[in-house]
């Protein structure tokens, strides 16, 4: 998979009852907000741009290199993201009102909307290859380290197990890759490559993608949580561990594997494009 696909898949919360009544069209708004999605889908698209432009990513140059560019500005477009996400996201709570009201709630709380704001600027301040490079670092030092840095790091891995995001990120991650490679194929760039070479490329990834996912969203929680106490942290992992919390978990999951998984059909087949006009 390109290594620029397997930065889309980091969310946030999280469960499973159904129940039947629609949901109000100023309920959206009210997500959008309560969860910050504006300046998240912000970030999102920046780091879409950059990683699909990044060097040594691109096996174009000149003329296709530039449209290639111009297309990606495009297709990582915030506001279109967003969009798009909340209408997947609506529609997979739609029969859940009970889901999003406790989403809601909690957000509503001091700790909820302090965590919500130090994920965001977490994610805002990884977009700098030094806080990065420092947030490895971190990582490593702590996957070493005894007594009080270890509790930590143990703790933000039973945050991490309580929605499952390893698992969840990797399958979103895969489902990207094969969606870029379908989007390639559409533009007739991988003719050689049926179905089933596909899905075999794509398989072959998920080992270095799951090893990428978990020191990205290890190091990237260290970073986040880094102000909250071990209480804090306790009381919002337990929370993430009830039934309407994973439910939407579930739910935000589906929406960004939709509309990731549109994105990198587009950046698949513009991609595809730019190869075949090098080649003619």
């Amino acid at each position: 998979m390109p290594a620029f696909l397997s930065r889309t898949c980091l969310a946030f919360l999280a469960a499973t009852l159904l129940l039947a009544a629609p949901l109000r069209p100023a309920q959206a708004g009210d997500l959008s907000r309560a969860f910050l999605l504006p300046e998240l889908f912000e970030i999102m698209a920046e780091e879409g741009r950059r990683s699909a432009v990044a060097d040594g990513e691109i096996p174009l140059q000149g003329r296709a290199l530039a449209e290639f560019k111009r297309d990606v500005a495009a297709i990582y477009d915030a506001e279109a993201m967003r969009a798009a996400f909340e209408a997947s996201l609506m529609a997979e709570l739609a029969s859940q009102p009970d889901v999003l009201a406790d989403a809601l709630d909690f957000a509503a709380t001091e700790l909820g909307g302090r965590i919500l704001r130090l994920e965001i600027s977490a994610r805002a301040a990884l977009l700098e290859d030094e806080i990065e490079e420092i947030s490895r670092i971190t990582l490593e030092e702590a996957r070493d380290a005894d007594g009080p840095r270890a509790a930590r790091l143990d703790m933000v891995r039973a945050r991490i197990d309580a929605n499952d995001l390893v698992d969840l990120n990797v399958s979103l991650g895969l489902n990207t890759s094969l969606a870029y490679y379908r989007g390639m194929l559409s533009a007739q760039a991988t003719q050689l490559l049926g179905a089933d070479d596909l899905l075999s490329l794509v398989w072959s990834q998920e080992e270095l993608l799951r090893a990428d996912i978990e020191d990205w969203i290890e190091s990237y929680f260290l970073l986040a949580y880094q102000p909250l106490s071990d209480e804090d942290l306790r009381t919002y992992t337990e929370y993430l561990s009830t039934p309407f919390a994973q439910a939407f978990n579930l739910a935000m999951f589906t929406a960004f594997d939709q509309v990731f998984s549109d994105l990198s059909v587009e950046l698949g087949r513009v991609m595809g494009q730019g190869m075949v006009a090098e080649e003619l």
